[in-house]
């Protein structure tokens, strides 16, 4: 008789609900969504299905390894978890001693694990350069709405909505568990919805207006939107005159911004701007959910930011019913969270001002951070969540890479990079490889052997997320998240790996508790409940009180909505949005617009991959066996290509190829690429290396200064130029068979 478990999935950001079935042996054998799951109410998506796949794979990493030959040549030798700590935190030690803690790097991923303990071991370590891929996903929206109002939304009420705009935001596919539904159903409620999207996604469907806007340009349509709203009268007066400050600076900046403009700019109907603008401000409550779109742009990213916070702000759509709420609700403030367990004081201010890329981007550093913390401490405890260190203030990854390579300002010698894959991650591929290579310690914890932790000194064998539990804590919700499965062979989780380091490098103090059921212990000790306490009723709701702005402020050194930002100012950076043209674009760059006339965009979601992951999943590569580039009909036409042809798609940076598909959902001046892809059936060996040079995206991608968000340092993953054309050879790069 077959039993079963409650889990969860945790493949994607969501923590789904799911029920794990065994058979007789103890072996799961099928994966369900959990019907009584609070949050998720049995729904699970297709790499939800894939979790046995993942779990049981052939290719898993199960054991420690230690290179023992030179970087590359895939020669390894099986140890002991206890002698491959053992031997990192010796030369951990060496390494601090010779060249100071700040000599140690670390690159997050998207959360599949913990990333609050891996702020904790680094900051009792001495290193301020932990770095990733947060400078472009969630973390610039994160930080600059917490300088903007002091929190980050996350917890637009959606179906109670009179009004939804999906701005960069494909639901449907980032998000077909926890946003879609909720558009579904504000739709079937009555509320509008305005897709704001280069591509016709499957939103536009249900849309009443889509806006197939140039890529890169949507902070002139929020410019555009907010002049039209001011000038109509169509604004909050008494929540503007109340509640925010620099009104009257943001109304002359916004001034040039006529429709006109902003139609030249976006490349969208003079009447289409005008109408979506009067839509939103006319149907409140109304909400614009986070969407990655805006993260990835480049020079314009951290104003994307701005510009939505400041247009949620001026139509009066915060910590409303309905609308956009940020701050904790009931008793989830009480919780202890990850901000607390990262222990960011004990990192002395001598280490923080080595902090990488801190000097030329400081509102996403030590200082930046330092300052939005602040203005939250001036809050009642537990009525808004804390910046989070590993969210808000980070290393930059560029500056890291080439302090790798060149020394300078000092040597960065050693790396960890934990469930994340820098060379498919971060952008320049060829300058990651090169830091990878100079490495005098590189260490990796993942669940696949992938192209970055081929080039490391040892590699530990991560737990998937059913087979570690997990706290997950919203501002709305605290879910127990059951460990589904006892660890398999010698995986282990983050928490693990950082606490066996920790207590060999003399933070025994730091890490008091033996397992991380312990630390979720401490984390609910304020609300009464242990963590197996917790499981058994599934977790716990807070209760919402609306307008606490009303009696609180809000988290600002003004304690208002900071439309003109002091903290931006305080720093350098621009107090009031304002547009930049993308480097790389029709109107940015002529002589490389006449190379390179297509506007190139990557980046995008598409099920069942997740970024770089489930490659490796036979059922994964059947429905997306190979890496595709997305045109209309009428592109391919002109360059000479057809459905299933290999193209070569190259930028100034690099080229790469990929798989034609045509789609009548891309314009015309549009080429679409998706990213992080890699062949694990390949060989994992220098030179090929999984194939990691041949279509993975980033190699297009540049990430020099002119590039980048002058306030935060983010790249750009769209808005580029490139052009395309039909490669010569045949053969294909990969086959799902051969897996």
């Amino acid at each position: 008789m077959k039993k079963f478990r409650r889990s969860y999935c945790g493949l994607c950001h969501p923590r789904c609900g799911t029920l794990l079935h065994y058979d007789e042996n103890g072996k799961v054998v099928k994966v369900s969504g959990d019907p009584d799951h609070p949050v998720t109410r049995g729904v699970i998506c297709e790499r939800g299905r894939l979790m046995i796949d993942h779990l049981y794979h052939p290719q898993r990493l199960n054991y420690p390894l230690k290179r023992i030959g030179k970087k590359g040549e895939g020669c390894w030798q099986q140890i002991s978890w206890d002698q491959a700590l053992d031997e990192v935190a010796e030369k951990l030690s060496t390494l601090r001693e010779k060249y100071g803690a700040e000599t140690l790097a670390f690159t997050h991923g998207t959360k599949r694990t913990y990333h609050w303990d891996c702020r904790r071991f680094f900051n009792l370590f001495g290193s301020p350069n932990t770095c990733g891929v947060n400078t472009i996903c969630m973390c610039p929206s994160y930080a600059t709405e917490f300088a903007t109002y002091g929190g980050m939304i996350l917890g637009s009420e959606v179906p109670a909505a009179k009004c939804v705009v999906l701005w960069g935001c494909n639901a449907s596919q980032s998000s077909p568990t926890g946003l879609y539904p909720k558009i579904v159903q504000a739709r079937k409620n009555g509320a509008k919805l305005i897709v704001i999207d280069p591509r016709e996604i499957k939103e536009v469907e249900k849309s009443d207006l889509w806006l197939q806007i140039r890529p890169g340009t949507d902070l002139a349509l929020m410019l555009g939107w907010i002049r039209l709203i001011i000038a109509e009268n169509l604004y909050d007066h008494e929540f503007v005159s109340r509640w925010t400050v620099g009104f009257d600076e943001l109304k002359g900046v916004v001034e040039p911004y006529i429709p006109k403009i902003v139609a030249e700019i976006t490349s969208l109907p003079e009447e289409l701007i005008i109408a979506s603008a009067r839509m939103y401000a006319t149907s409140r409550p109304a909400v614009i959910p986070f969407g990655l779109g805006l993260d990835k742009q480049g020079v314009n990213s951290t104003q994307c930011a701005r510009g939505r916070a400041i247009i949620r702000a001026i139509t009066g759509n915060l910590e409303i019913q309905g609308g956009e709420v940020f701050s904790l609700a009931g008793d989830i403030g009480k919780i202890r969270d990850s901000e607390h367990l990262e222990l960011n004081h004990l990192l002395p201010e001598s280490q923080r001002i080595k902090q990488l890329g801190a000097d030329r981007y400081p509102f996403f550093g030590f200082p930046g951070w330092e300052k939005t913390s602040a203005a939250n401490q001036k809050l009642p405890e537990g009525y808004m969540a804390p910046p989070e260190a590993w969210h808000s203030n980070l290393a930059h990854a560029r500056e890291v890479m080439n302090a790798i390579i060149t020394g300078n300002p000092y040597p960065v010698t050693a790396a960890i990079s934990l469930a994340n894959n820098p060379l498919l991650a971060l952008p320049n591929t060829k300058r990651v490889f090169a830091a990878l290579q100079a490495l005098q310690l590189y260490v990796v914890v993942d669940y696949y052997m992938t192209p970055s932790a081929a080039l490391a000194d040892f590699v530990f064998p991560a737990a998937s997320t059913v087979e570690t539990p997990e706290l997950w804590l919203t501002s709305r919700f605290c879910m127990a998240c059951p460990q589904g499965v006892d660890a398999l062979y010698e995986r282990r989780n983050s928490y693990d790996f950082y606490r066996g380091l920790g207590l060999r490098l003399g933070q025994e103090k730091y890490w008091q508790w033996e397992t991380v059921e312990d630390v979720y212990d401490h984390c609910l000790e304020p609300v009464g409940l242990t963590f197996n306490e917790l499981s058994d009723r599934y977790g716990i709701f807070g209760e919402m009180e609306y307008r606490r702005y009303e009696r609180f402020g809000f988290g600002t050194p003004s304690g208002k909505v900071e439309l003109k930002s002091s903290i931006f100012e305080d720093l350098g950076a621009a107090p009031l949005p304002h547009y930049r043209e993308p480097v790389w674009s029709p109107r940015g760059d002529l002589v490389v617009a006449e190379e390179y006339p297509l506007i190139l965009i990557t980046g995008s979601r598409f099920m069942p991959m997740y970024h770089s992951e489930q490659r490796q999943i036979k059922k994964a590569r059947e429905k997306v066996p190979d890496p595709l580039v997305s045109i209309h009909p009428k592109t391919a036409e002109e360059h000479g290509l057809c459905e299933g042809d290999w193209a070569v798609i190259s930028t100034p940076l690099g080229s790469i190829r990929q798989r034609v598909k045509l789609s009548d959902a891309m314009h015309p001046q549009m080429v679409d690429v998706q990213h992080s892809w890699w062949f694990p059936e390949r060989d994992p060996h220098l030179p090929e290396l999984f194939g990691v040079f041949e279509s993975n995206a980033n190699v297009l991608c540049p990430d020099d200064p002119e590039f980048c968000s002058p306030e935060i340092g983010s790249w750009p993953h769209s808005a580029l130029l490139c052009r395309i054309e039909k490669e010569q050879r045949t053969q294909p790069v990969s086959s799902c068979r051969q897996l």
